[in-house]
């Protein structure tokens, strides 16, 4: 949805346009006020506006100025004059600016809003054309190699694509990789030196690096890389159809990937001036065992951290056949905290439930009281931290019987802590739910009673969201979200009420009546208030019983 800035020296003008216009069919999502060119261009500066309405009759700056410097600033801003003289002058003027459209006030609503429509539909199909497939290729081209690292990245942390997303995202990111298919990897670190040399531009040392593997490996491997966390570079390989035939008797990829590890490490020594370490992973398939090779060829590394630089490891100097389970689950991205953190409570449900399965499923191959322990404390952990984040205690939140998990593991088999961490989640979300229901409750009376307070002023949406100190966008979808009606509508209907209320009441003139509801042009309360009622204030008084 587009932004409209109204524009004009007279309140009632703007103020009457951004509530009797039915703006969101016209494709305006929001509608910002301004009563002076300088105002306007303030807007301008702190919010993306698509379309500008403005009067042309206007102090210090005229209408004409007005466009004349958002044009010069804002060249993609689609600009409407209103005039009240049909001067063919100002009609010149608004050409010269490529106005797109030049309308006689008073306007009615259906030009404007035809106006308003024709000028939405252009901008919309220039959108279209800017988003072309031909530059959108080319765009793509250029970032494929970043698109193509954080594919990999994303894997290496745990990230799950379905099948069919999975075999599109590889062919649309030119990687030949298939499910199934048998995978390696080299886990490179650079030592002091090149890491000392590329404190400046890391990139550019990975780039060096990455040209020689390429150099190196082409003839029989696809090469896929990225940075991970540690600053390390992360090589998948696997083998070149053309290439399964061409390897000597008594060579398998494992072996030939450890000859080309080595020759990497002695031609970035020669080439770069630098050492590298390089762990060598045993070979899994693709895509379901990546995250498992990973962490067991990092694992590799830091076991030997601290050692002599230029270290060279291979999966066979691993001992440790059969290490204890690590709940992966528990620590791909998102995590618990960030999922808590962003009010995902349904994805974290899900999450705490993968967690448990995968739990469980281990149970087949290693005994889970450790993994157990460690699962506990991360989730009681992340919601102990969610519930003093939120300014809350944990006693003052969860139940007696869910509390003391707490104070002491109280589980005594993993169902058990399942079931307490989704309890306690729910507790969680609804305590939530509960304060954001009394905060839009308390900002929707704020906003009433700031409107009732000062009916006779401004009380555009800029000044209500100033008062409840809210972004003016944020502010009118929570109106709407808790009561059911646009802000500019309640605004609008109330001062009908109003002025109604006067007419029956008092012997006020229609002018003081039109004042008293915030309206400066007695012409125009006359319009919206026929709009409103179907007859016009004086009409409605004569027609009230005696």
């Amino acid at each position: 949805m587009l932004q409209i800035l109204l524009v004009d020296d007279e309140r009632s003008v703007v103020e009457t346009l951004a509530e009797t216009i039915p703006w969101e069919s016209c494709g305006i999502g929001t509608v910002h006020e301004a009563l002076s060119g300088a105002v306007a261009l303030e807007i301008m500066d702190n919010h993306d506006i698509d379309i500008v309405i403005t009067d042309i009759r206007m102090p210090e700056m005229s209408g004409i100025a007005l466009i004349t410097a958002i044009h010069e600033k804002w060249p993609h801003v689609q600009t409407i004059l209103l005039s009240g003289h049909a001067d063919f002058e100002y009609a010149k003027q608004a050409i010269a600016q490529e106005s797109f459209d030049y309308l006689l006030k008073p306007v009615s609503d259906e030009d404007l809003i035809e106006s308003v429509q024709r000028l939405v539909h252009r901008i919309k199909e220039k959108w279209e054309t800017a988003a072309s497939h031909q530059r959108a290729l080319h765009a793509f081209q250029d970032h494929l190699p970043l698109l193509q690292s954080t594919m990999l990245h994303e894997l290496l942390t745990g990230k799950v694509y379905d099948p069919k997303t999975l075999v599109d995202k590889l062919e649309l990111l030119e990687l030949p990789y298939s499910v199934g298919e048998d995978l390696g990897m080299l886990i490179i670190r650079m030592e002091k030196h090149l890491s000392d040399m590329a404190h400046g531009d890391l990139a550019l040392m990975e780039y060096a690096i990455c040209n020689i593997i390429s150099e190196v490996m082409h003839t029989h491997f696809h090469i896929w890389h990225t940075r991970d966390v540690h600053d390390y570079i992360v090589v998948l390989v696997s083998m070149k159809h053309s290439a399964t035939m061409s390897y000597n008797r008594g060579e398998t990829p494992q072996t030939l990937l450890e000859q080309y590890a080595a020759q990497i490490q002695t031609n970035v020594q020669l080439y770069l001036k630098g050492a590298i370490s390089i762990s060598v992973s045993n070979w899994g398939k693709f895509p379901y065992e990546i995250g498992e090779i990973y962490e067991r060829t990092v694992m590799s590394m830091r076991k030997r951290m601290g050692q002599v630089q230029g270290l060279f490891v291979t999966a066979s100097d691993e001992t440790d056949a059969n290490p204890l389970h690590t709940i992966r689950s528990l620590y791909q991205p998102p995590t618990l905290i960030s999922l808590l953190e962003a009010g995902r409570f349904e994805d974290v449900e899900q999450k705490i439930e993968h967690i448990f399965e995968e739990l469980l499923h281990s149970n087949e191959h290693h005994d889970i009281a450790e993994s157990t322990f460690e699962v506990y404390f991360a989730i009681a952990g992340a919601f102990a931290y969610i519930i003093h984040k939120n300014g809350k205690q944990i006693s003052s939140l969860i139940p007696t019987e869910s509390y003391r998990y707490f104070q002491a593991p109280s589980y005594s088999t993993a169902h058990q802590l399942q079931d307490w961490s989704i309890r306690t989640l729910h507790y969680i979300r609804d305590d939530a739910e509960q304060e954001l229901r009394d905060n839009h409750s308390t900002i929707v009376r704020s906003v009433k009673s700031f409107v009732d307070l000062h009916l006779a002023g401004d009380v555009s949406l800029p000044a209500i969201a100033d008062h409840v100190h809210l972004h003016p966008v944020y502010l009118s979808k929570v109106y709407k979200a808790e009561t059911g009606e646009a802000l500019t509508a309640y605004v609008y209907r109330l001062r009908m009420e109003k002025a109604v209320y006067h007419l029956r009441t008092s012997s006020a003139k229609v002018f003081e009546i039109a004042e008293l509801v915030g309206y400066n042009n007695t012409a125009y309360f006359i319009r919206v208030f026929k709009k409103f009622y179907d007859l016009t204030p004086q009409e409605y008084r004569e027609n009230l019983p005696v």
